[in-house]
């Protein structure tokens, strides 16, 4: 089996927000990284958001001395040699098993291709592939320069070798690799924020609160301890002495409760445009605000790593 060392040659595919922000992760831990897209005009503006995602990542990590400049192009052809390729196209099954089939002809039988999808399954994206089971899903959150964790998804057709690569080469990348256990529609992480999401968006829409009482609530209350602990051990620790145990015996019942008044609402256009206003009335700068949750996330992390947490 491969180490992440030998992972020589890393592809990334499309040139977006999570393709460029996997590219300068990649590129800052010493990858040789080529970027290819096809629709990429500027390649200037490209290599100054690398350059923006190294200086993040330069305030969470102090080692990061082998950067290597990133390759941008858009022909296909110079990914023949890559050993690992991430690819990030847009959510559309037809256009990424396309992609897929046409990088197999060119790459190695051994290079991993590992999608970035957040919500096919691979099964559905080894459909028709000559070598199935080396096609992954290597699912990131946003953005995933910052955000550790990567779920790793095997397809009907899988190598536990192949999941073991991936996970050796984005634990090289100071990632928090997950195998899902089980391929199910969206995976885990976005399974979990759709119905966190979902209930904020009934909310809204049923008058409770608005759109930012909900973000306030959320990243004042429960953001803060999810940032540091999951709902199960966040749980645990809500039933004192007695633990896990003891909270769902005694609290679990409300919970119930709870859970039968949970709502769900259609994204009709009169509701779509009340989401929007809603943000867009707290006139924030996008850039602005990206920047300071950014360097917010990096402090985050610090603390996280001090606390081993």
């Amino acid at each position: 089996m491969k180490a992440a060392q030998d992972e020589n040659q890393i592809g990334v595919v499309g040139a977006g927000l999570i393709g460029m922000s996997w590219a300068g992760l990649f590129s800052a831990f010493g990858y040789e990284t080529t970027v290819y897209d096809p629709y990429l005009k500027k390649q200037h503006l490209a290599h100054q958001e690398i350059s923006k995602i190294w200086e993040s990542l330069d305030l969470l990590f102090d080692d990061l001395k082998n950067k290597k400049e990133v390759k941008f192009s858009n022909e296909i052809d110079d990914l023949k040699f890559t050993t690992f390729i991430q690819e990030n196209c847009p959510e559309d099954l037809s256009l990424k098993q396309n992609i897929i089939s046409k990088i197999e002809k060119i790459i190695s039988s051994d290079t991993v291709i590992s999608s970035s999808t957040s919500s096919f399954m691979p099964s559905e994206l080894q459909n028709g592939c000559t070598t199935p089971d080396r096609i992954i899903v290597g699912h990131p959150m946003n953005p995933p320069h910052l955000i550790p964790v990567v779920e790793i998804v095997l397809g009907k057709v899988f190598s536990q070798e192949i999941s073991s690569r991936a996970k050796s080469f984005y634990n090289s990348l100071q990632r928090v690799p997950v195998q899902i256990k089980k391929e199910m529609r969206g995976h885990l992480a976005n399974r979990l924020t759709s119905a966190l999401y979902r209930e904020a968006v009934y909310l809204v829409s049923e008058g409770v609160a608005d759109v930012e009482d909900v973000d306030t609530v959320m990243s004042n209350g429960p953001g803060l301890r999810l940032a540091l602990l999951g709902p199960h051990m966040n749980y645990h620790l809500g039933g004192g002495e007695g633990g896990y145990r003891y909270y769902l015996e005694h609290l679990g019942p409300s919970q119930e409760v709870r859970w039968k008044t949970l709502g769900q609402s259609s994204l009709t256009p009169e509701l779509k445009e009340k989401l929007i206003h809603g943000i867009e009335s707290q006139n924030h700068d996008i850039s602005e605000l990206k920047t300071k949750r950014d360097n917010s996330l990096i402090e985050i992390l610090k603390i996280k790593k001090e606390n081993k947490l």
